[in-house]
């Protein structure tokens, strides 16, 4: 008897799962783009496990109904995040404050907002509170064009609202994330596991970073898929500007460069980069002037060398140094650089000695996706929303670490616990032992 009404209920639950996990998953998602505090951790945490818990349970039992159902989900919940003023990070207030600079008619990368509380005196749309929400007042603007351009239009439009200007940079960044799904639901599905497409759209890194904390990588993303999908249809043409705008919305994708070189030949490479650079250069053209870069270069060059947040190999290093280094020497400001010539050198063995990256477009996507890989292992600092890179580049390949990793990084929310601001080594090793246990369970199945 009981056998049989658990026979009965059985497809009801089928039919129901679906739904009851998305009202899960909107619930979470409410709580973390408009109740969580970063200083509350372990409430964030708890919340955090569940949401991907329930992502795993969605995207791999999910048939080929539920699926389509999940999609049109991620996008909702997208979508619910954008009048969330975002909780997990601080980066917003610069944009904004980018942008209003901007609809004042001031150049952002001319100005420290330090100056302006020096003078007394801000441009309208400006203000004391604002200026205190800034993370590096003391520094130049990092953003390149792309944002730049989302941050002028927030701030011609919604030049005194702090709900408006958010909004307006996340629609924008929500039509890049609609895109990014719609493209990856062209990629073929592999043998085994869920769509590329349904992976990215419910994974909660790439709602929350995105949509929720209003970070740039999903413009990124959406432009690089653009870029191969252009190659993959043998358009190099419109390849090169969509990896321009890569490059115009995070300087991330410069770092791929020779291995697009090498999958096109030594004279189909040449013609491309010409064409890349003719439209960066386009792209760039407003801080083409001396004094204009080399402001930016001192402030990417602080960044690398000063910060330091979530790092694997440069705080192993670090530690292990320390002990045997002269009293006055700075070995985290000289470890960062040698790391980065590092990274750049992998790339450069991985473009040259990468088999079948001509011809394969999967080996030419694994190599991005380790490149990335190699990029982020050797940074300095790797903040959560970072993971997203290797993670989409990676979709339709079967490897597992990435998405581990797009789980373990929030680990690194830990860093604000209690606002202290200290790093929890324990939680960061745990992480990276995560991640390690991951690539070693994919190169087992490989």
């Amino acid at each position: 008897m009981i056998s049989s009404k658990m026979g009965r209920r059985s497809p009801d639950w089928a039919l129901s799962r679906p739904f009851v996990i998305s009202l899960l998953l909107l619930l979470l998602t409410l709580y973390l783009g408009y109740g969580a505090d970063r200083s509350d951790f372990i409430p964030l945490l708890t919340a955090w496990c569940a949401f991907f818990a329930l992502y795993c349970l969605a995207v791999f039992r999910a048939d080929s109904a539920a699926s389509d159902w999940y999609l049109r989900l991620g996008v909702l919940l997208r979508a619910v995040l954008l009048c969330s003023i975002p909780n997990l990070s601080d980066d917003i207030y610069r944009f904004l404050w980018d942008g209003r600079l901007l609809a004042a008619g001031y150049h952002p990368f001319a100005h420290l907002p330090a100056d302006f509380l020096q003078a007394g005196t801000f441009p309208e749309g400006l203000s004391p509170e604002l200026y205190k929400r800034l993370n590096s007042p003391a520094y130049y603007t990092v953003y390149p064009p792309v944002a730049q351009a989302v941050f002028a239009v927030a701030g011609f439009l919604s030049p005194g609202s702090l709900l408006g200007g958010v909004f307006i940079i996340k629609l924008f960044l929500f039509a890049c994330e609609c895109g990014s799904i719609w493209l990856l639901r062209g990629q073929d599905r592999p043998a085994r596991g869920p769509s590329p497409a349904l992976l990215y759209a419910l994974n909660p890194l790439a709602i929350l970073e995105v949509c929720g904390n209003a970070h740039f990588e999903g413009a990124m993303i959406f432009f690089l898929l653009l870029g191969l999908s252009a190659l993959a249809r043998a358009r190099p043409g419109q390849a090169a500007l969509w990896w321009a705008l890569a490059v115009a919305s995070k300087l991330l994708p410069l770092l791929f460069l020779p291995l697009l070189w090498r999958k096109m030949g030594f004279r189909g490479g040449l013609r491309w980069m010409a064409l890349f650079g003719l439209f960066t250069a386009a792209l760039f053209l407003p801080l083409l002037q001396p004094e204009i870069l080399w402001r930016l270069g001192a402030s990417l060059h602080l960044y690398f060398r000063q910060f330091a947040f979530n790092a694997s190999v440069y705080y192993a290093l670090k530690a292990l140094i320390i002990p045997w280094a002269p009293p006055a020497a700075d070995v985290g400001r000289a470890l960062g650089p040698v790391l980065g010539l590092l990274t750049a050198l992998i790339v450069m063995g991985l473009a040259l000695f990468r088999k079948g990256l001509p011809a394969d477009p999967g080996r030419f996507r694994q190599a991005l996706t380790l490149a990335a890989t190699v990029y982020l292992l050797n940074a300095t600092t790797v903040h959560p929303w970072y993971v997203l890179t290797p993670f989409a580049l990676s979709l339709g390949l079967g490897w597992r670490y990435p998405l581990v990793w797009t789980g373990a990084v929030f680990l690194s929310y830990s860093h604000y616990a209690a606002g202290g601001f200290r790093e929890n080594y324990l939680l960061i090793a745990l992480e990276y032992l995560l991640l390690l246990l991951a690539v070693v369970g994919d190169w087992r199945r490989q």
